[in-house]
Order: structure tokens, then sequence, then C-alpha cells
């Protein structure tokens, strides 16, 4: 409590000059100090947790705003005293007592951010990023911000213009960062510096009418004396110089060519070359992987800057030397390069910083979209060779095509241009290699365009012919036979009942394993289209899961599927008994139940909850004990299959049968099911469940 005592008797002149001033009136003093005295005991006592801070900086921020509107009202011209700053000064001590006390507390450094950027202090701002750096070196979000406070600074103009120490924390920040999630936001971001300060050597060159390579050296020694005028105010990483570790090879002889780079002249510089080494160092740490490519595309199509297409046309020329036909990526290259007339957007100076370049319109669009069809054309017909025949273009980059000329047909909305689109997809399509994507989207194709039924449904049966059977991996089986199977449903085709029944018996025969075939093939059996009468349905219905428990539908290890057969067709049954669909009596129902169940030994356990979900008076006492006692039996059965079956005993009269249950439950379960077991019956013994 001394110590208490001691803070509170800190805040006496500041609470003397609020009264003199007529900010406060003295049992608003009175107030602020009792509850002043509360924060601080709370924050002095051993358990202190980090809300007990976040609560007392709250006040103190609320305190200081009707400071400042009470002040404002009162207009005394006299000059600034004690009480002018002493509120934000105790919040800003109040932060550092909080990061000292919770270092890891993310929280909490970003309370204490927030409250930096919001006061009249470089100083301040660059010592907490550096703490909060210091204590959280992986953390992307305070290097990032740290970055742009020295590149741009804030909006009330504290900060920024500090390039140098922009790079130099970018460089850091990848030495922490290496291999780790926020690595690519980095990069991003040490791009975006460089861009920056690239544009504001060319304003700058603009007012001051320079044009000359003679007058760089103007503007260079104008840079240098920005950047010597502002290093009391830049983020010091001193103390994470010993524990930086190796760096890569990589960044290291990116940091060489930046140094180098960056003092070969203005010109350079304006030119883009400094950009243009960050772009081939990021693309050299990532192994010119498509990932890295498709990062910087992505970024510098929306640069506000006109080096936009140039340093666009830079990663181009890397990308098609790092993939050539032969690499294994070619054919998103192949994507990435075709598509540049369609999203590559020279920059407008009109425009809004951070806007997004506008979508193509008009002759503009019709002109990307033809010369994008050229440049796939190009691809697809593939490479000479040493002789006089062509290298075959990969299947992929058919695909590719195909599935850029449907996307653009769905959203054209010319009629000239669609017919255009429509028309060198029917081309691709018939000049294509075969493949499961491509046979999909040609039947989609068909579809979309109306086709006759006779070409659709040749299109259906040559997919299931070519891709429906082995060697097709199980997956794109099940594609093939579900498109085929969806088609022939339409009333376009006007396929008869017994010609469907027998493509969905060849479609489950082939792939008994496929929950989406018999899923399907159970909503055509139920719906009217069937002409099946309720008791045939419900034969259908036990023969298909009889075959669903077979070991022969167990799906292959390389398919990976959320439901089997064998738990969607029990359930789907149980639905259609209990449905108007189903008339007949509730002892019928339950007789059903009882004949199904005792068929087919191995029903999941789920199934078998469901079953006890149905009211009693249609399955019948007798039935649920049995079902009960078979959910008890099962070797999947939770703890809560115990202490429902517990709960139902005790609710009925049965105290000894109860206490069997939780008998057997103890020495059935084990580890955590028994712990949440004794917690749910512990909740039945009090009434509370």
């Amino acid at each position: 409590m001394e110590k208490v005592q001691l803070s509170l008797e800190r805040f006496l002149p500041e609470l003397r000059d609020l009264e003199r001033k007529n900010i406060f009136s003295k049992d608003e003093i009175s107030d602020i100090v009792t509850k002043r005295r509360a924060h601080e005991v709370a924050v002095s006592k051993r358990e202190v947790k980090p809300i007990d801070y976040l609560r007392y900086i709250e006040y103190e921020g609320r305190l200081e705003k009707l400071r400042k509107v009470r002040a404002g009202r009162i207009k005394v011209a006299t000059r600034k005293t004690l009480s002018d700053h002493s509120i934000a000064a105790h919040i800003t001590h109040l932060h550092r007592l909080s990061t000292r006390r919770f270092p890891s507390s993310i929280v909490l450094w970003d309370a204490a951010l927030a409250h930096a950027l919001s006061q009249a202090s470089p100083l301040l701002v660059s010592r907490t990023l550096s703490s909060a750096i210091a204590m959280h070196p992986t953390h992307v979000k305070y290097w990032l911000l740290a970055s742009r406070w020295e590149s741009e600074g804030d909006r009330k103009g504290m900060g920024g213009g500090n390039t140098e120490a922009a790079r130099r924390l970018c460089m850091r920040a990848l030495r922490f960062l290496k291999g780790a999630d926020g690595e690519e936001e980095v990069w991003a971001e040490w791009v975006r510096v460089e861009v920056v300060y690239v544009e504001r050597i060319k304003k700058r060159w603009e007012m001051l009418g320079i044009g000359k390579k003679d007058d760089a050296a103007v503007v260079e020694q104008e840079d240098k004396m920005v950047v010597e005028g502002e290093e009391s105010e830049e983020v010091d990483l001193s103390a994470l110089e010993q524990s930086e570790g190796q760096a890569s090879a990589a960044l290291d002889q990116a940091v060489k060519e930046v140094e180098t780079t960056a003092v070969s002249g203005q010109e350079a510089i304006r030119d883009g070359a400094v950009v243009r080494v960050v772009l081939d160092s990021c693309l050299t740490s990532y192994s010119h992987s498509m990932r890295a490519y498709t990062l910087l595309i992505t970024l510098l199509r929306t640069i506000s800057s006109s080096l936009r297409l140039p340093l666009l046309a830079h990663v181009y020329t890397s990308l098609a030397e790092h993939h050539p036909s032969t690499s294994p990526s070619y054919p998103s290259a192949v994507e990435l390069l075709a598509t540049r007339p369609m999203y590559d957007i020279a920059y407008d100076p009109t425009v809004k910083d951070g806007t997004a370049p506008a979508a193509l319109e008009g002759e503009a669009l019709v002109d990307a979209v033809g010369a994008v069809v050229d440049e796939f054309w190009k691809a697809c017909k593939g490479k000479k060779g040493k002789g006089k025949e062509r290298e075959k273009a990969p299947v992929e980059v058919w695909e590719r095509f195909c599935g850029w000329l449907e996307e653009m047909e769905d959203e054209s909305t010319d009629e000239n241009l669609t017919v255009f689109l429509t028309t060198n997809l029917t081309t691709a399509l018939s000049l294509a290699p075969p493949s499961p994507t491509l046979s999909l989207l040609h039947l989609r194709h068909l579809l979309r365009n109306s086709a006759s039924p006779a070409t659709i449904l040749a299109c259906a049966t040559s997919l299931t012919t070519l891709f429906g059977g082995a060697p097709s991996p199980p997956t794109t089986r099940v594609q093939a036979w579900l498109a085929r199977l969806e088609v022939s449903l339409s009333p376009s085709l006007a396929l008869s009942p017994s010609e469907l029944i027998a493509l969905f018996t060849a479609a489950t025969n082939s792939l008994p394993y496929a929950g989406s075939l018999w899923s399907l093939y159970a909503t055509y059996i139920t719906s009217p289209s069937s002409t099946l009468s309720p008791s045939e349905i419900a034969a259908w219905y036990e023969t298909a899961i009889a075959t669903s428990l077979l070991t022969s539908a167990l799906p292959p290890p390389s398919y990976l599927q959320p439901s089997l057969p064998r738990e969607i067709l029990p359930a789907s049954y149980l639905a259609f008994l209990l449905s108007p669909s189903f008339p007949s009596s509730s002892n019928d129902v339950g007789k059903t139940l009882e004949r199904l169940l005792a068929g087919a030994p191995t029903l999941p356990l789920a199934f078998l909850r469901q079953v006890l979900d149905v009211p009693v008076e249609i399955l019948g006492e007798e039935r649920r004990e049995k079902i009960v006692g078979r959910v008890l039996r099962h070797r999947e059965a939770a703890a809560e299959d115990w202490a429902r079956a517990a709960k139902e005993q005790l609710a009925k009269g049965e105290v000894a049968k109860a206490n069997e249950v939780v008998a057997r439950a103890g020495r059935a379960l084990g580890g955590r099911e028994k712990e949440m077991f004794e917690r749910a019956w512990e909740k039945v013994c009090d009434g509370q469940a």
C-alpha cells in the first residue's frame, strides 16, 4: 500500500493545477483519486493481469479527453502548465510498465503503439516500435509498421522520408522471417518502399526542374541531408544484432546489390534499378517458384507508379527464362504470360493512390481478349523442335486455355465478344488432347449452348468410357460418373426410368464406395420420376445398405471422401420411413427398422443414434431397449451415449439399472472420455441435465 500511496502523491501537483484552472471540481478530483487508487492497487498486486493495465489506461484516456474538452471551453490565454501533458505522460508510463510486466502480450504492445502514434513524438514512436520488434521479432505486423513509419510516416506528417532506414528494416525482417508465413508480406513491403522512393525522386526532380544527369548530384546531396537529419528518429534495432543468426546467401547478395545500386546515381534509381534488384532477389529467394512470380505480378499490377509496366515486363522476362516448355510449371507460366493484355493496365496518375486499376471496357477489352487468345493459341500449337515437327503442348496448357475461355464467356455481356469466345472454345475443345478436365468442360459447354440431346448424351457417354474406369484415379472416376448421371437426369434427354436405373446400377457397381453416387441414386429412387412403389423403394434401400456394408464398398486409400455410403444410405432410409411417402403404421416402421438392424450388424454408430431419436410411440419400448444395448456395445460408444442411457434409466425410476450402466461405463471408458462421462452424470444427479 505504501507504493500505491507514493504513486498517488505524485499526482498532487497535477490535480492542484487542474483545480486551479477550474477544469475539475473538488468532488471530481476526489473521485479521480478514488478511481486511481483502485487501479493502482490492481496493477500493484502480484497476480496482476494484462486486462488490469488496459482498464487503467482506458480510464486515463477518457479522463484526458474530458480534460481537453473542458480546457477548450475555458480558453484561458496562459502558458501550458503541468496538467496539459501530465495525463498523457502518465498513460505513456503505464504502457511502458505493462509491456515490461507482460512482454509477450501482443495486445499490450498494440495498445502501446496506438498510443505512441497518437502523440506528437516521433521519438516515442521509434522507441516503442524498436522495443516491440525486439520482443516479437517474428511478428510481421511490427516490421511492416516500422517500415511504413520510416518510409511514409503517419497522417500527421510525423516520420517518413527515411527510405534507407525502411530498406534496412525490410532486410533485417527477412533474416528473421526466412521461411515463415509473413515473409511474402515483407518482400511486398520492400518493393513498395523502393517504388515510393522512386516516385518521391521523380516529384522532387519535377519541382526543381531537374532533367539532366549533371544536376543529379544536387539531388543526391539533398537526399543525404534528408537522411542525416532524420537519424534521431530512426527505429533502432541494435538489440537484435546478436540474435539474427546467419543470413541466407541470397539475402546477403541482395543487400550488396541494393547498396551498390543505390549509390550508382539518381538516374539509375529513377529508372527502377533498385526495384529490379529487389524483384530479382525475391525470385531467387523463392528459387523462381510460381508462387513468387504470382506474388510479384499481383503486387505490381496495383502499384501507383509509372514503373508498373516496365517492372512487370522485367518479371515476365524472368518467368519465361526460368519456366521453359520442359518445366512442370510451364502451364501456369503460360497462363500468366498469355493473360498479360487483360490485366496489365498502365498507371493513370489521375487515379487515387491505393485504388485498383479499372477493368477494361469496350474496344480495349475486345482487343485485349483477342491478344490473349492469340497468345494461348501460339502456346497450344507448341514450339518447333529440332526437326520439322512441333513439340506438342502439354494437355495442362489446353486446360488453362479452355478454362480461361469458359470463364470469360460467363462474364461477357457483349454479344459479339461472346460469339468470338464460344467459337474459339469450340475449336480448342475439338483440337485438344483428351483429359478428364477438358471432357467435363466440353460437357458444360454443350449444355450452356443448348446442344442437341444426342450430342450431349454422346459426350457424357464418352466421358465415362474414357475416364470412368481404370486406370483413372478414383476421384476422377467419381467425377465422370457423377457428371454423366446429373446430365442424364435432365428432362431434355428424356431417358426412361429403366434406362436411368440401369445407368445408376452400372455407376454404383463400378464405384460402390462413392457416397455422392449413392446419394444421387437415393434421391432419384424416392422421387416421383422413378415410378417405384413405397415397398419397392424400401426393398431397394435394404439391398443398397447391405451392399454398402460389404468390404468391397470400402474406399481405396487414395480416395478421400467425408461421407461413405454406409453412413449416407441408412440415414436416408430412416428419413424415408418417417416421411409421408411411406404410408404405413407406426408398428410397420418399427418392424422395418428391427428387420434392418437384425440384417445389418455393422451399421455405423451415428445411424444408431439417429434411430434412438425416433419417438417411442413409433419405435416401441422393447426395440428401443435393444438399440440402446447395441449402442453401448459399439466399439465407438462415447461418454454421451453412456450418460444418455443412464439418464433414461434414472428417468424411468430404474435406479439399479442406472447404477449398472454407470458401473459398466467406468469399466468401458478411460481417460478423457471417462472424465466427460463423470461430469455429465454428476449434472444428471444434480438435476442440471
